[in-house]
């Protein structure tokens, strides 16, 4: 198989497409840079990598690291039983002075479109560093598996306990866990979207 066929029924230029043309946020599109890379026979079936990084119109990194996605066409599915094409969320680190002007916001959005014409049945992503609190707003639209739930649940009470809370909360759902819990008491958290 070579990368087209992974890719089918989009193309590189697609993927490349989705990324640009985003001026108001300030990226010179010239120096946008993609990078590909097909991996045969994966736990998670045939998986194309594609890495892609940013700069400003002045030529500065609006990453940390390069924003990295996995096509993997055969991967577990987290909200409900099976395996189907499913994407990955990798690497995103938004430089912390270029934080906050809706970059994340608008990568995400063109990606899900981008996503669900390649036939992904959900995104996946393990939330890390501030993403732990980014990632599990409402507006991104992420859910948490229900054993991730359970054992961040057990950990959310274990921490109210350790902080010695007035009174102990079980939080019903993962929007109603703190930001000070989420990032100071959790390493990641495992996320999945269904499109």
């Amino acid at each position: 198989m070579d990368l087209a066929d992974a890719l089918l029924p989009i193309s590189e230029a697609d993927i490349e497409s989705a990324y640009l043309a985003a001026p108001r946020l300030g990226i010179d599109d010239a120096k946008t840079t993609f990078s590909f890379q097909l991996l045969e026979k994966t736990a998670d079936g045939t998986k194309v990598v594609c890495q892609i990084l940013f700069h400003t119109d002045t030529g500065e990194a609006i990453l940390e690291k390069e924003l990295e996605r996995w096509l993997c066409d055969n991967k577990r599915l987290l909200g409900r039983s099976g395996r189907s094409r499913v994407a990955c969320r990798v690497k995103f680190y938004v430089r912390r002075n270029l934080r906050g002007q809706g970059f994340a916001y608008y990568i995400s959005m063109k990606e899900e479109e981008l996503f669900r014409r390649w036939g992904a049945k959900e995104i996946h992503t393990t939330a890390m560093d501030d993403g732990r609190w980014a990632w599990t707003r409402p507006r991104f639209g992420y859910s948490i598996p229900v054993a991730e739930f359970q054992l961040l649940q057990q950990r959310y009470i274990e921490w109210q306990r350790e902080t010695l809370a007035a009174a102990i909360i079980k939080a019903s759902t993962m929007t109603e866990f703190p930001r000070e819990f989420l990032l100071s008491a959790v390493g990641s958290v495992t996320l999945f979207k269904s499109l």
